[in-house]
C-alpha cells in the first residue's frame, strides 16, 4: 500500500512540476496568423488583411549598395520573400502622407525563423552608421541609424533601423520575431524632419499581444 501511494504521490509531483515549467513556444497555423491580423486591422474599414502566397509575390526591381547591406531591405522595399518562409500575412495603412505596411511570414518551426531574425541582425551590426543606396522604388540615400532591441525578460526579440535620407524623408524598417513568426513594419516617412520611432513600436507591441493572445487559446 506505502508504494502505492508513493508511486501516486511521485506522479502528481511529476505533473504539476511539468504544469510549472515554461511551455515551448506554440508554432502558428496559417489560420492561426489571420487571427493575429483580425485584431490588427483598422475597424473603420479603410485597411484589411491578406494572405500572402509566396507564388504569387512579385519581386520589385532595384537593388542595394553596398551588397552586403540588401538584406536589410529585401523583404520591405525589394519584396522578396525570405529564404524557408512558408506563407504570411499582411496589411497596410495610409497615414496622411505616410506609407505603412505591417506583414509577418511563417516558417516552419521556431529555429529557422530565429534563424532568419539572427541574419537580419547581424548584417544590420555590420552596416550600422553606413552609408545606403537603395535603388528602387521607394528610393533611399543617407545613413543607415537604429537600434537592436535584444530581447527583454519574456519579450521577443526586435529590430529597428532607419534610412536618413539626404532629403530628411526616411525609410524605417522594424522587425520581430515570435515563435515560428517573423514581422516586418516599413514606414515610408516623405515628410522631412526627424523620425519618431513611438508609434510604430506601439504597433509591433500590439503585434505581439495579439500573438499571445492567439497563443493562450492553444493552452
Amino acid at each position: 500500500m506505502l508504494a502505492v501511494l508513493a508511486v501516486v504521490a511521485a506522479l502528481i509531483g511529476g505533473l504539476t512540476f511539468w504544469r510549472l515549467q515554461p511551455g515551448k513556444p506554440e508554432v502558428f497555423s496559417l489560420p492561426d496568423l489571420q487571427g493575429v491580423y483580425a485584431g490588427m486591422v483598422r475597424s473603420d474599414g479603410t485597411s484589411d488583411a491578406s494572405i500572402i502566397d509566396r507564388g504569387r509575390v512579385h519581386e520589385e526591381p532595384g537593388h542595394v549598395t553596398p551588397a552586403a547591406c540588401e538584406p536589410l531591405f529585401e523583404a520591405t522595399v525589394l519584396n522578396r520573400v525570405p529564404s524557408g518562409a512558408l506563407d504570411g500575412v499582411g496589411t497596410f495603412w495610409a497615414i496622411d502622407r505616410s506609407a505603412v505596411s505591417l506583414f509577418s511570414y511563417r516558417f516552419a518551426d521556431v529555429a529557422s525563423a530565429d534563424g532568419q531574425y539572427t541574419r537580419l541582425a547581424d548584417v544590420f551590426d555590420n552596416c550600422r552608421d553606413s552609408h545606403i543606396e537603395v535603388h528602387a522604388q521607394p528610393a533611399g540615400l543617407g545613413l543607415l541609424t537604429g537600434i537592436r532591441h535584444d530581447p527583454a525578460g519574456d519579450g521577443p526579440a526586435q529590430l529597428g533601423y532607419v534610412l536618413n535620407n539626404d532629403d530628411g524623408t526616411a525609410l524605417a524598417v522594424h522587425v520581430l520575431v515570435f515563435s515560428n513568426i517573423v514581422s516586418w513594419q516599413f514606414r515610408y516617412e516623405p515628410v522631412p524632419g526627424a523620425y519618431a520611432p513611438l508609434a510604430a513600436q506601439r504597433v509591433m507591441d500590439s503585434l505581439t499581444d495579439q500573438m499571445r493572445s492567439v497563443q493562450d487559446l492553444h493552452r
